[in-house]
């Protein structure tokens, strides 16, 4: 019988390439549960989020932290393990292959993906375990010999990507740069204030609507911004200088309006949003012939249906989330108490 923590452990692991990879189309189906491919995700998504979040308890540290390790992260997956940020003919570039580079980088995609991992496929994982499991707050899940095997696990990773996935050899400087800039963001991170973004107001004042808007619209704008100057005379400073001015009004806003009690629903609210983007996103992809999107289109539709009832403290009709964590003796009295969280 699998423990709470390794359950917890597990569902982190396999939310972050789920999400960032298979939600998003990066990875349909097809591709995604490709024994291979798989592992290698795994490997990637799931060691690093793990491994954010470890150290995040470790240090004793807060958002502020998870959110600048999360960029760490996006470098040290795009910038060094598959070099996505240097290679100008990487498959997911389309124009910003040309627009937007400068000293051999593709900036507008490298800032674009750093936000993107960092609230993705790190925070937004932490957040949902946070969320389903909240009585293992400040608990590691990992004793320190399997958090070192994680390690090794990532370091491993990064390595088979860097060496065998992409050939491509960008300048040694700017590639030694992006290394550089992982150990300064996670050092950065560990001397963090803990109470860096703590929430303004201990009742949130913003409904759980609102939050889904703004989670929607967080990904809708970043996208838009990342491609709408391709092409154009417009320097690419300036879509780069949005994509900051989005994410940080994000920050500000979530931190000024989502309360410390009694808001569950609205950090419900703020996740689904984020879901559906990522519904329409796959809607419009099976649309255009990837019909085997439909399957993660339909799987996270129910998630969200039965994340918002979980929250408002109903049965869920789907995912049985209070059994899955809990176990059936204690699944029907665990749902009331967390939505009254």
């Amino acid at each position: 019988m699998m423990t709470e923590k390794g359950k917890a452990l597990w569902i982190l692991a396999l939310m972050s390439p789920i999400i960032a990879e298979m939600l998003s189309g990066s990875s349909p189906p097809r591709e995604f549960f490709n024994p291979l491919s798989f592992a290698l995700l795994l490997g990637l998504y799931g060691a690093g989020v793990v491994v954010v979040r470890e150290l995040t308890v470790i240090w004793n540290k807060s958002w502020a932290s998870v959110i600048v390790m999360g960029a760490a992260y996006g470098i040290l997956e795009e910038g060094v393990a598959v070099k996505s940020f240097f290679d100008p003919n990487w498959m997911d570039l389309g124009g910003l292959g040309e627009y937007g580079r400068y000293l051999g980088t593709n900036w507008v995609w490298s800032v674009w993906l750093t936000i993107f991992h960092s609230a993705v496929s790190i925070a937004l994982p932490i957040f949902l375990i946070a969320l389903l499991f909240p009585h293992l707050k400040g608990q590691r899940f990992l004793t320190r010999k399997r958090f070192k095997m994680v390690l090794v696990i990532l370091f491993l990773d990064v390595l088979v990507c860097t060496t065998l996935l992409n050939p491509y050899v960008p300048l040694v400087p700017m590639y030694l740069l992006s290394i550089g800039a992982v150990f300064f963001l996670v050092y950065f991170a560990r001397h963090l204030p803990k109470n860096l973004l703590t929430p303004s107001h201990a009742a949130p004042t913003w409904s759980p609507r609102r939050f889904a808007i703004l989670g929607f619209v967080f990904l809708l704008l970043c996208f838009i911004a990342s491609g709408m100057f391709v092409g154009s005379p417009v320097p690419f400073l300036v879509p780069i200088v949005i994509e900051f001015v989005i994410a940080a009004a994000v920050v500000i806003l979530i931190v000024e309006h989502i309360g410390t009690v009694g808001n569950l629903s609205q950090k419900v609210g703020f996740v689904s949003g984020i879901l559906i983007f990522f519904i329409f996103l796959g809607a419009i992809l099976t649309l255009g012939g990837w019909l085997d999107m439909l399957i993660p289109v339909i799987g996270t539709s129910l998630f969200v249906i039965d994340l918002t009832r979980w929250s408002r403290g109903k049965r869920p009709l789907v995912f049985r989330v209070g059994r899955m964590i809990y176990g059936d003796s204690k699944a029907k009295a665990a749902v009331t108490p967390l939505a009254a969280k």
